[in-house]
């Protein structure tokens, strides 16, 4: 069952093949996100707004500090070479002999480094020895002492070009030093693609991330807001494709047809492919084995080696692990581990700590991402009750069909636009005719019992136990209108 399961069209008429090459390159597939206020998000690929926050909280202390060198240690620039090294985890430390300079030339240093990474290197000096360090950020305490008139969570746009979500939150908070499970999102987009999407943060501050740059990914138009952003907050996504190698023979008035009918027969709302992972990665499955709490073969299924990895070093590593189950062997490996983001990386730190700890692994994984397993599986269900419905039923009402809001739909209301399916969850109520025992039977089949998603809902958020329903077709002119209680509509 764990595949996508996109099998039905809407119309039942025969079109010809339409041949052509999708994705050839990463550009050639556009995802831009459409929040709950219905305006489409632009790229941006400019990480300098201004940082109206800095200059109001400095309060015109450290005017006279100065962001050059000193010229005295410009006899040291190799050594300060290595601060960008520190910072991006490349080395440790640095270690600087001062004994010679005066007090004032030290001075200027430690203004030079404070201005240039602030925040990112902590310096102490003993005996005249400076040794640089990244610095450890006590972000409990800066968000303890959090300003009453500001709201907690910081929103921003990310653009990003051929990287998925959790890779981009894991490089942010890496960089920042701080835990990726304070970030969150409304959705993850495809890696092999550019997107654009919000992102908000807990208690964190603008100037921060104003004047991170990184590669493939920027940052832009941040605010505060009292909110966090939540799987399924998104109205939906719009999307600009281009499609290579057209055949040269394509009738464009036929052509026409079929976007006027995908205009007037909407389409079926099947969740997208890359929801199902991608390099080897079963999303769904890791996602039924979570459910049926068996922990240490989600895990070993997590950190199989990927036959189509982007990193070699990686799926080296994953190779080791695999081969002898020592995962502080397997980390050893890769030169500089800490420069590595990934969830493999991160189960592969744990288990060096606790080699038969896989829960604990699994449950060290940003919230939204063990989310994102379970999230897998519910789709795959959809899509296969989708599929196997438009198969035996077509696009008619039956006795018994559910409403967005989970209520059997009156004679009045039974439209094929109206009808919705639940996602399997313990408080789901279940159409009261032959579809809802096709749920049941799924789930004897995988061994789920529904109050399985219950027992984990540390694993969840509030979305995924509740009564989450979508729509069995959408029709274009819905895309802006998702209605209240809906999980969300295909663009």
């Amino acid at each position: 069952m764990f595949s996508n399961n996109i099998t039905e069209y809407v119309s039942e008429e025969n079109w010809p093949e339409l041949k052509c090459i999708l994705k050839r390159l990463y550009s050639d597939f556009v995802v831009i996100e459409i929040p709950k206020d219905g305006n489409i998000l632009k790229p941006n690929y400019n990480n300098n707004e201004e940082e109206n926050e800095d200059k109001e909280e400095n309060n015109g202390e450290n005017k006279t500090n100065s962001a050059e060198l000193p010229k005295e240690l410009e006899c040291k620039s190799e050594q300060m070479s290595k601060f960008s090294q520190i910072v991006e985890g490349e080395i440790e430390d640095c270690v600087i002999d001062l004994k010679e300079f005066s007090k004032d030339v030290r001075k200027q240093l430690y203004d030079f480094i404070r201005n240039n990474f602030k925040d990112q290197l902590q310096t102490n000096c003993k005996d005249g020895i400076l040794t640089v360090k990244k610095a450890k950020w006590n972000e409990n305490r800066k968000r303890k002492f959090w300003p009453n008139d500001r709201g907690d969570y910081l929103h921003f746009t990310i653009t990003k070009e051929n990287m998925d979500t959790n890779t981009c939150i894991d490089l942010i908070a890496n960089r920042l030093n701080l835990k990726p499970s304070l970030f969150s999102v409304s959705g993850t987009k495809d890696r092999r693609a550019i997107t654009v999407q919000r992102v908000s943060a807990y208690r964190i501050e603008k100037r921060r991330l104003c004047r991170q740059n990184f590669r493939g990914l920027w940052l832009s138009d941040f605010g505060y807001f009292k909110t966090k952003l939540d799987l399924g907050d998104a109205t939906g996504n719009c999307f600009s494709i281009i499609l290579r190698d057209v055949d040269n023979n394509l009738n464009l008035e036929e052509f026409d047809k079929r976007i006027q009918k995908w205009k007037t027969n909407g389409f079926l709302n099947y969740f997208g492919s890359q929801r199902f992972g991608a390099c080897g990665v079963q999303t769904a499955e890791i996602g039924r084995l979570i459910l049926n709490q068996k922990w240490e073969e989600a895990v070993k299924a997590l950190l199989k080696p990927r036959s189509d990895s982007s990193s070699s070093k990686i799926n080296e590593c994953l190779k080791h692990y695999t081969d002898s189950g020592n995962a502080k062997e397997a980390l050893q490996l890769l030169r500089y581990p800490d420069r590595f983001s990934s969830i493999e990386i991160s189960l592969l730190r744990f288990l060096s700590n606790y080699p038969n700890g896989y829960k604990g692994a699994l449950l060290a994984l940003p919230r939204n991402v063990r989310t994102m397993y379970v999230h897998a599986y519910q789709s795959a269900v959809f899509n296969h009750i989708l599929s196997r419905r438009k198969k035996s039923f077509g696009l008619a009402c039956l006795p018994g069909d559910l409403n967005v809001l989970g209520n059997i739909l009156t004679d009045e209301a039974s439209k094929i636009e109206n009808v919705c399916l639940p996602l399997p969850s313990f408080e789901n109520k279940l159409p009261e005719n032959e579809v809802g025992e096709w749920y049941k039977q799924i789930a004897k089949d995988d061994e789920i019992d529904y109050e399985s998603f219950k027992k984990i809902e540390r694993f969840n958020f509030e979305k995924v136990t509740g009564n989450v329903s979508k729509k069995f077709v959408v029709f274009l002119e819905s895309r802006f209108g998702a209605e209240k209680g809906s999980d969300e509509f295909s663009a």
